[in-house]
């Protein structure tokens, strides 16, 4: 009797852990970091223990999908609620819900057309009109995720059965590039205290929230791959994982450069899509060396990007200018110009007077006298890759005589230090020199948050240029390019990247991140993600349970 109870004992206490493991402790959502990745599972015998297809949600995110923040939300959001417009892989625009746009010659007036050949409804029935696409847009202006994007925009209103217009403060010819946000039925956004407005996408939610059923006034609703899908619960990233391995949830996306980049097993099939996720490196334009546009133009050289691409598992592109190189506008001929050359960077520095002096086999900068050289290289020490990028750099300037100190900063630190312009070490503070940083650029690569010039009137939510440039004329090169007709646009971007690499060097582009959407292998075919939908098109997916 003793002995069994002991052993009842026991198992109570290893349920007690369990139990406390999994409800008392705070749990980790799949932003947070994950130390280990959890090992593979046999997929193919997983396949066969769930028949259903279903996606994974965290009940402590919002599902409205203008403030989705949670990647495993928004794959919902994808399927309830419908995009005005789409926008492919080489940022080009599909058609939607809007079918047709036009502007004036300054881009500050658009006229946007609903399609009418193909039905658009709500999942109430109700079809959908340009006063919903109107109250949309205006949910998405100050909305968490779409923060930001729509610092033009002015207002929008119905101008007849199947139009509304939109009026911009600064003319943009590429606007509807932005539009890829999703349509809420108007005057939903406070219902269920927010959390699921009505959508008209494929799917719409069941009574409970833990289905998602096939939208019956949907007009592809017959072509869609399966009439139900289930909806689970796993907020810690361990258990996101196991779920996905053992095919509890079927469908992932995950951002391979990030620290909250999840580990899977290799029995899946990987789907890369592009992304507007650039990394690249600017200066404190204040600084001994950071204030001369020679030092600067000199490391658009001293970049090695094709390592960056190497260090993200070929989950990125390299660019050296603010553009990923699949777009019809970009510069093919001055990005080669610029690629990766030390003995560029040594010249431009040299021809400048930067020369060592002293013959001691490191650069000096001349100023009165030769002064010893020491560039202090600022990152946010939560990506493997920018440590990576950032000390191959090191490397690379310490070979042709310049010494440079990388600090690498928590989060919280590394905010502290772009405001201040200056790093703390101990006791010390130093002058920060260069910072590396990313940036997710709008679908049409507008640069006015990361290089327009800071002041209290600007707003300060979606100003991120800490280069301390009192450069104004960048902000007109921007907008003569977002101005530029479809005849003139390449011509006014190249001029604005020359500008801004060859002239003053404000910023050194790296490149630009590629992310991941991930299945189990074959079970889902016609796969045709992008950035602002990885599930786009889904009612052409075929899914294959058996």
């Amino acid at each position: 009797m003793k002995r069994e109870k002991r052993i009842l004992i026991l198992l109570l206490a290893l349920c007690m852990l369990l139990s406390m493991s999994g409800c008392g402790a705070r749990q980790q959502s799949p932003e947070d970091v994950l130390e280990e990745s959890t090992p593979g599972r046999d997929v193919e015998k997983a396949v066969g223990l769930d028949k259903v297809f279903s996606l994974n949600s965290n009940p402590r995110y919002s599902f409205n999908p203008m403030i989705a923040t949670n990647r495993a939300n928004q794959l919902i959001c994808d399927l309830v609620y419908e995009n005005m417009v789409e926008v492919d892989n080489n940022f080009e625009v599909i058609p939607n819900v809007i079918s047709g746009w036009k502007c004036n010659e300054e881009g500050t007036l658009w006229t946007f057309t609903l399609d009418t050949e193909t039905p658009h409804t709500f999942s109430t029935g109700e079809a959908v009109t340009p006063a919903d696409l109107c109250y949309s847009l205006g949910m998405c202006i100050n909305a968490d995720r779409f923060r930001g994007r729509f610092s033009s925009y002015q207002g929008a209103s119905p101008s007849g059965e199947d139009e509304f217009q939109v009026t911009l403060g600064i003319g943009d010819t590429q606007f509807v590039k932005l539009l890829n946000v999703p349509i809420i039925k108007r005057g939903t956004w406070d219902t269920q205290d927010g959390v699921r407005p009505i959508g008209s996408g494929p799917y719409c939610y069941n009574e409970e929230n833990t289905e998602l059923h096939a939208n019956e006034y949907y007009a592809g609703r017959d072509q869609l791959p399966v009439d139900v899908i289930y909806i689970k619960e796993y907020t810690d990233a361990a258990s996101t994982i196991a779920a996905y391995e053992d095919a509890y949830i079927d469908v992932v996306v995950n951002d391979p450069s990030s620290y909250t980049s999840l580990g899977y097993a290799s029995s899946n099939e990987i789907h890369t899509y592009a992304t507007t996720n650039m990394h690249y490196v600017a200066f404190n334009e204040e600084s001994m060396l950071g204030r001369y546009s020679y030092f600067r133009v000199a490391m658009q050289y001293a970049f090695d990007r094709a390592y960056l691409v190497q260090l993200l598992d070929g989950n990125g592109v390299a660019s050296p200018v603010p553009m990923v190189p699949s777009c019809k506008d970009y510069p093919a001929g001055l990005a080669s110009v610029l690629e990766f050359n030390l003995d560029t960077c040594k010249r431009i520095l040299e021809g400048a007077g930067v020369q060592d002096y002293d013959d001691d086999g490191m650069l000096e900068f001349m100023s009165g006298s030769p002064q010893e050289i020491n560039l202090n290289f600022v990152i946010c020490a939560d990506s493997a890759a920018k440590s990576g990028v950032a000390n191959r750099f090191k490397e690379d300037m310490a070979s042709i005589g310049l010494k440079v100190t990388v600090h690498e900063l928590t989060w919280e630190n590394y905010k502290k230090t772009l405001e201040s312009g200056e790093v703390q070490v101990g006791s010390q503070t130093f002058p920060m020199d260069m910072y590396y940083g990313e940036v997710q650029l709008r679908s049409n690569f507008d640069l006015t948050q990361l290089l327009e010039t800071r002041d209290e009137k600007k707003n300060a939510n979606t100003n991120i240029n800490y280069t301390r440039s009192n450069d104004a004329s960048i902000e007109g090169w921007i907008n003569q390019y977002l101005q530029a007709n479809d005849a003139m646009r390449s011509s006014a971007y190249y001029q604005l990247a020359e500008y801004i690499t060859r002239s003053v060097g404000s910023l050194v582009t790296i490149g630009f991140e590629r992310q991941q959407i991930i299945t189990h292998r074959g079970v889902c075919k016609g796969i045709d993600a992008n950035a602002g939908n990885p599930l786009y098109n889904f009612a052409n997916w075929t899914i294959d349970l058996s």
